[in-house]
C-alpha cells in the first residue's frame, strides 16, 4: 500500500475475477480468485494474500473449476472460506485442513448446474456484520445461510453446515446476472434483488402470509422487465404499427437498463446518526418504515451499473423505475458498483475504460465527487492511480478495464481489480468521514428535484 493516494503492489500469480476484504481486518489480508496459476496449471484457484507481502499468497486453495465468487466466512474467518465455480458448486475449504475443498454442492437435490452469477451470506452479510463477530456477524457454522443464483434463475438458500441440498429454492424467470442482499432493520427478512441479461430487476422478498393463506414463501417481485429481447409486458406484436404502443415501448426502455445489468448494490445498514435540520420527516431515518418489502429513506437506496454505459438509482419503496441515471461520459460498460460500507451517501463505480468514480448524493447528483474523467487505475506502464489531468487517446486506450471493486470495512481503502491485477487504494476524510447530515440531504436532493413525491 502506498500511503492515502497510494496504490498496492500488482498481482499477477493469475488472472483474477474477485476480490474481497477480510471482514474482522481489512488492513491485513484479501482474498482473489481465479482461473488459473503457473503453480497450479488448469485448476481454479483462491488466493489469500497479506498486505505486508503482497507479491505472494499466504494460502492457495484448489477447486478443480474456474471460481467465480468467493468470500471469507463470516464467524469462522480466517479458517473457512466460501466459494462459488463455473460448475455451479458451492464450495468451503478449510486453511486447518489443506487446500482442497471439504464440502461441495451437487447439481442432485436442487443444486446448480451452471454457473454462478452471485453469492452472499444472508444475516448482516458479509462484511460489516462480519466486524461484530460470532453469531451477531452472521451466525456459527451451524446457523449461518447462503444465498446463491445462477445464470438460469435459479437461486438458492443454503446452510453452510450442508451444502448436500438446499434449504430453500426460488425461480426466477430470467437468466440472471448479478445479486445483492437487502439490508434493512429486519435482518430476518433475509430479502434479495437480482439483475438480469436484459436488464431487468428483480427481488425475492419474505412472504408475509398477510393474504391469508399463511404462507411464508418467498415472492418475487419484478421492479423492471428490462429491454432487451425476451418476453415484454407491452408485447413486440404490432409495436410498429401502433404509435403509442411504440411510444410506451420507447419509454420502457428509457426507465431502466437496455443491456446486462453488471452490478447491484443496495445501501448497507449503518448507524443510525443525523443531525440535519431537514431530517424531521421519517422518511430520512436509518432503519424507518418499509413499503414493498424495501425500507423508506435513503437507506432503501439501490444501486445498479450495465452494459448500457449507465448507472442507475433506484428507490423501490416508492417506485419500480429507476429516479435518475448517471451516463458515462466515456460511452464504456460499467462493471461494478459498491456503497461506502461507513458513509450513507457515497459509493463508487468501476468502468471497463479503467477509470473508477466516487459519487456522493448529499452533496450532487450530476456530477461525481472525482471528477467527470474518473480516477485513472492502471495507466500506461502501470503507473498506477491518477485524476486530474483529461487523458488523451492513446492513455484511454491502453488502460485495462476494472472488473470488481470492493470498500475495506472501514471505508479507509478499496481493492480495485484491474487484468490480471489487484490496487489498494486510499481515499481521502471527505470520502469515509460521516458529517451526519447526510441521510437529509440525500433526501432533500431527492425531493427537491421532483424524483421521490414527499409524503
Amino acid at each position: 500500500e502506498g500511503g492515502e493516494d497510494g496504490v498496492g503492489g500488482g498481482m499477477a500469480s493469475h488472472n483474477p475475477s474477485t476480490r474481497r476484504l477480510a471482514p474482522r481486518d481489512p488492513a491485513s489480508s484479501f482474498l482473489q480468485t481465479g482461473g488459473r496459476s503457473s503453480a497450479i496449471p488448469d485448476e481454479g484457484i483462491v488466493a489469500i494474500y497479506n498486505l505486508s507481502m503482497p507479491h505472494r499468497p499466504e494460502h492457495v486453495f484448489c477447486a478443480g473449476c474456474p471460481v467465480l465468487h468467493a468470500r471469507f466466512h463470516p464467524a469462522e474467518h480466517p479458517r473457512l472460506v466460501l466459494g462459488g465455480g463455473s460448475s455451479g458448486q458451492v464450495l468451503v475449504w478449510d486453511a486447518r485442513v489443506g487446500r482442497y475443498p471439504v464440502q461441495r454442492s451437487g447439481a442432485l437435490g436442487g443444486g446448480h448446474d451452471c454457473e454462478l452469477v452471485g453469492m452472499k451470506v444472508l444475516g448482516g452479510d458479509n462484511d460489516a456484520a462480519a466486524a461484530g463477530g460470532g453469531a451477531a456477524a452472521g451466525g456459527g457454522i451451524t446457523t449461518s445461510k447462503l444465498v446463491t443464483a445462477s445464470s438460469d434463475g435459479k437461486v438458492n438458500y443454503w446452510s453452510v453446515s450442508n451444502l448436500r441440498e438446499p434449504v430453500e429454492r426460488v425461480t426466477v424467470k430470467a437468466n440472471l446476472s448479478c445479486l445483492e442482499v437487502l439490508h434493512g432493520d429486519n435482518m430476518n427478512n433475509e430479502g434479495v434483488v437480482c439483475g438480469d441479461e436484459r436488464g431487468g430487476l428483480h427481488a425475492i422478498l419474505a412472504g408475509t402470509g398477510r393474504d391469508g393463506s399463511g404462507s411464508n414463501r418467498r415472492v418475487v417481485r419484478t421492479l423492471h422487465p428490462g429491454g432487451v429481447g425476451g418476453d415484454n409486458p407491452l408485447g413486440d406484436a404490432g409495436a410498429e404499427d401502433d404509435p403509442d404502443s411504440a411510444a410506451a415501448m420507447e419509454e420502457l426502455l428509457e426507465m431502466g437498463h437496455y443491456g446486462m445489468v453488471t452490478a447491484v448494490a443496495a445501501r448497507p445498514v449503518m448507524p443510525a446518526i443525523n443531525n440535519s435540520p431537514r431530517s424531521n420527516n421519517k422518511d430520512t431515518m436509518v432503519g424507518g418504515s418499509s413499503s414493498k418489502g424495501f425500507l423508506r429513506g435513503a437507506g432503501g437506496l439501490v444501486v445498479t451499473t450495465g452494459v448500457d454505459w449507465s448507472t442507475k438509482l433506484w428507490a423501490p419503496a416508492y417506485s419500480d423505475k429507476p429516479l435518475m441515471s448517471f451516463l458515462s461520459n466515456s460511452y464504456d460498460y460499467m462493471c461494478d458498483v459498491q456503497w461506502s460500507p461507513v458513509h450513507p451517501s457515497i459509493f463508487a463505480t468501476a468502468s471497463s475504460n479503467g477509470t473508477l468514480n466516487i459519487w456522493n448524493l448529499a452533496s450532487a447528483l450530476d456530477q461525481p465527487v472525482s471528477g467527470t474523467d474518473g480516477i485513472s487505475i492502471d495507466g500506461p506502464a502501470g503507473h498506477g492511480a491518477s485524476s486530474g489531468a483529461a487523458p488523451d487517446s492513446a492513455t484511454t486506450s491502453s488502460r485495462q478495464g476494472l472488473n470488481r471493486l470492493r470498500w475495506s470495512l472501514d471505508g479507509r481503502r478499496m481493492a480495485v481489480a484491474s487484468g490480471d491485477k489487484l490496487h489498494v487504494l486510499g481515499v481521502g476524510d471527505d470520502v469515509w468521514k460521516s458529517k451526519g447530515d447526510e441521510e437529509g440531504r440525500v433526501m432533500h436532493n431527492l425531493v427537491s428535484r421532483g424524483l421521490i413525491q414527499q409524503e
